[in-house]
């Protein structure tokens, strides 16, 4: 059902089975389908759930996944747009090195940060097309 080399170590999973949202809950199903070469990960813990709500719920759904933002500059006009769009980048993201490790493909961008992506090339090129270098549909394992 998963392919757990992509789920990153940081990545939480949730063993509660008896929680009301564990059925349609993609770190529950996560956990219930861990297959046995793997014997130690980060989970929620129980009292996580408050009067019934998880602030650590995510659906199980497969969404719209990027990789590699190098792509985005090719339909920018100008030199300069494009050089505010890598300084606006790199600020949104936190690091150079972060900007980095997105741009190359190394981190996965989920469907919010696209479009904050989106709408930091429009800010600088409000005509610009924005492709990113590769989409696909997966589960979203970039959230904490």
């Amino acid at each position: 059902m998963f392919d757990y080399e992509k789920i990153p170590d940081w990545w939480a999973f949730c063993p509660k089975s008896d929680c009301k949202m564990a059925e349609t809950c993609l770190r529950h199903q996560a956990c219930a389908h861990v297959p046995a070469k793997y014997t130690r990960w980060l989970c929620i813990l129980p009292h996580a759930i408050k009067e019934g709500e998880c602030k650590y719920y995510l659906k199980t759904e497969k969404v719209t996944m990027a990789q590699g933002i190098a792509s985005i500059y090719k339909n920018v006009k100008s030199r300069e747009a494009r050089t505010n769009i890598r300084f606006a980048l790199t600020a949104h993201l936190g690091s150079k090195g972060t900007y980095y490790r997105y741009k190359d493909g190394e981190r996965l961008i989920n469907p919010k940060l696209q479009q904050e992506i989106i709408d930091i090339v429009h800010r600088y090129d409000p005509d610009a097309e924005v492709c990113f270098d590769k989409t696909f549909e997966d589960y979203d394992f970039t959230q904490f």
